[in-house]
């Protein structure tokens, strides 16, 4: 990503992303420099997106949302219309998985859910 002009998104819309980024390296246990390396910006770009003083281009949205292995729409979204954000670990380790192994789990997860959801119904 190439460093951009400062440029003001609406405030609501700035600080939401700015605080869910920040949510999202510190769950990650990443620093501002780490994310930065990683995502080739410099740190202040990263402080400014934190800040939420720094329009974002939705390439780099994109990309944070890549990165963080999150969808797009949970890095615009109000604290209390999310339970929390995805393990980004989990997730990233779930994605390496073979086909084989990705149906196994999706066939467990299926299992689990229905076992809960019907004794759920019953209680």
């Amino acid at each position: 990503m190439k460093k951009t002009r400062d440029h003001q998104l609406p405030v609501p819309a700035a600080k939401l992303l700015g605080k869910n980024i920040a949510t999202l390296r510190k769950v990650s246990s990443l620093t501002q420099q780490q994310l930065a390396a990683a995502l080739g910006v410099e740190v202040e770009t990263i402080s400014r997106f934190e800040n939420g003083r720094l329009n974002t281009s939705l390439d780099q949205v994109d990309a944070l949302a890549t990165f963080f292995n999150v969808p797009v729409w949970t890095l615009f979204a109000p604290v209390d219309q999310k339970t929390n954000f995805p393990d980004p670990i989990l997730i990233t380790k779930m994605r390496t998985l073979s086909p084989k192994h990705k149906t196994t789990l999706q066939d467990l997860i299926l299992v689990y859910y229905h076992a809960h959801r019907s004794s759920s119904k019953a209680g």
